[in-house]
């Protein structure tokens, strides 16, 4: 929430004048609309560490608890909001074989 507010009051000092899109995903169309956009990113990055770390921490746990969640819905207490891209609201694509999990949003395809 402060990264936002910060991107927010960054947009306004710079203006909230139309620019040239740099993005892969065209979101934003102001320099403040951009501005909360790269702060959604911040977000993403942030989930999907936040998911792997509990995928690995299940990996290494007790002999009990040695299998991967067959779903990250409702998993170790991930809500709904942490599971799915903040920019399209799309759930993130998760390979309970593998254990990983990644982001299909155009532009996230590194995180």
């Amino acid at each position: 929430m402060r990264i936002l507010a910060l991107c927010l009051a960054a947009g306004l000092l710079l203006g909230c004048t139309e620019t040239g899109n740099q993005r892969k995903d065209q979101v934003g169309e102001t320099v403040v609309g951009q501005s909360m956009a790269r702060a959604k990113d911040s977000v993403c990055m942030n989930n999907l560490s936040q998911i792997r770390t509990a995928i690995n921490l299940a990996r290494t746990a007790s002999a009990e608890e040695t299998e991967l969640p067959p779903a990250l819905d409702g998993y170790r207490g991930l809500s709904k909001e942490m599971i799915a891209c903040p920019i399209d609201k799309k759930p993130y694509e998760y390979d309970a074989v593998a254990g990983t999990v990644k982001c299909n949003h155009l532009g996230h395809e590194k995180y």
